[in-house]
């Protein structure tokens, strides 16, 4: 019987999300184990591991080979724990006895490069470029009046800063949790010396692109895209995810609610709706194709999708580890297959079809 572990820096994260794959493991004939890199021991190459027990429901310690496949969940920040996991992760992905369902994506930057390349992504992405110096905020805020600083690692709206100047001063609007922070600059001195306290790692800024609707809330679309029994992507679910009012941020990290996708679909325009969908369909087709082909073999991704005031369609961000919370919730049929895709994908690429040399006992 082959082995998925599923990785992650602590195993108390994700737990009930790694407990309910874990409860449907008998169906599969795949034993499933939870483990951190740490879990790895150099010298005997074994991992000591949390097994599922199916009979009695219980994740009971074990020693264990490193797996046959290993679901990568790891989050990586700027702490020291995630700096000493990543070379152990590295290595495990160059380990010739295992296969990553996914890789995980690079750097914000260099996926929106990756992604610029293909002409028929190039519309949706905002006008972006890597951060050099003060000088080139002030310079794009004096002309826009409003930009975005995203930092080049990380996710779910941390870091993310609004800029606006009007009469003379500086407005900053960022999150920490839930909670909106704003401070106002009197100069672009007084900024210059705030964001130097700020910046601390490498940021990309874009022009403030408004994705309020029509009562000043900002929206997204949320997409998870994965790969099939058969190995071909499938777009699994839509949410759409709704944030505070006059806010700049969908995240669900900032107290976004979440909506049906269908609902919220109804009421656009007729026309608009159309168009929604072929560039949705445009997005989704062409974005897995561009990432597997510059960066190596992908399992999911979860794609957000915003559509602007004036009708234009943007993708905002790429995540090869996407959560499933708002799809879970906006659509509660796709539970089955979301926690089923892991082990099915597991015995796709153990056929002919996927070059796979592992067999079942």
């Amino acid at each position: 019987m082959v082995t998925l572990g599923f990785m992650s820096l602590s195993t108390s994260h994700e737990q009930g999300y790694a407990a309910e794959l874990a409860s449907r493991t008998e169906a599969h004939q795949i034993q499933f184990v939870r483990f951190t890199p740490f879990d790895l021991s150099p010298d005997s190459m074994l991992i000591n591991a949390l097994s599922y027990h199916t009979p009695s429901g219980q994740w009971n310690d074990s020693t264990i080979e490193i797996p046959e496949f290993i679901y990568d969940r790891c989050f990586y920040g700027r702490d020291s724990l995630s700096k000493k996991a990543k070379p152990i992760v590295d290595w495990l992905k160059k380990y010739p006895k295992t296969t990553f369902l996914g890789y995980g994506l690079a750097d914000k930057w260099t996926i929106q490069n990756y992604l610029q390349s293909h002409a028929d992504l190039k519309a949706y992405l905002p006008d972006t470029s890597l951060v050099s110096g003060f000088s080139h905020i002030a310079d794009l805020l004096m002309k826009e009046k409003a930009c975005v600083l995203k930092p080049v690692s990380g996710g779910g709206g941390r870091g993310v800063i609004l800029l606006e100047f009007r009469d003379k001063t500086t407005k900053a609007t960022y999150h920490f949790g839930k909670n909106k922070q704003i401070k106002r600059f009197a100069s672009l001195n007084a900024l210059e010396l705030w964001t130097k306290k700020v910046l601390l790692h490498s940021y990309m800024i874009q022009p403030y692109l408004s994705i309020q609707d029509k009562n000043g809330y900002p929206c997204d679309i949320r997409i998870l895209l994965q790969k099939t029994k058969n190995g071909k992507w499938a777009s699994v679910g839509k949410a759409v995810r709704k944030g505070y009012q006059y806010g700049f941020l969908s995240n669900l990290n900032g107290g976004a609610e979440i909506l049906k996708f269908d609902e919220w679909f109804r009421s656009l325009p007729k026309m608009q709706q159309a168009l929604l969908l072929d560039d949705i369909d445009t997005i989704s087709t062409h974005v897995p194709q561009v990432l597997e082909e510059k960066h190596g073999p992908l399992f999911e991704l979860g794609l957000d999708i915003c559509l602007a005031n004036d009708g234009k369609v943007w993708l905002f961000d790429v995540n090869s580890k996407p959560g499933r919370k708002s799809i879970l919730s906006a659509e509660p049929n796709t539970k089955d297959f979301l926690y089923e895709s892991p082990f099915n994908y597991c015995t796709y690429l153990m056929t002919p079809e996927a070059g796979g040399v592992i067999q079942h006992d």
